[in-house]
């Protein structure tokens, strides 16, 4: 998937508000959620795009795995 221009768009882990895309990597993308936790997700866990928001195939909870330190 081309991740060009998406910095700043939103994310969702199946059906849950993750939060916005800060920077990209050709391997990963940092995500951080409105109350200021940073997540680093592999770039293999987006499933696709719906309008301005890019999906990813894990939940919200599996999330906790990526969390940025």
């Amino acid at each position: 998937m081309n991740l060009d221009n998406v910095l700043e768009k939103k994310v969702r882990a199946k059906k849950s508000l993750v939060g916005s895309i800060e920077a990209k990597s050709d391997s990963f993308i940092l995500v951080a959620s409105p109350s200021g936790i940073k997540y680093n997700i592999p770039r293999s866990h987006i499933e696709g795009r719906i309008g301005n928001e890019i999906m990813l195939d894990i939940s919200y909870k599996e999330l906790k795995r990526y969390k940025f330190k």
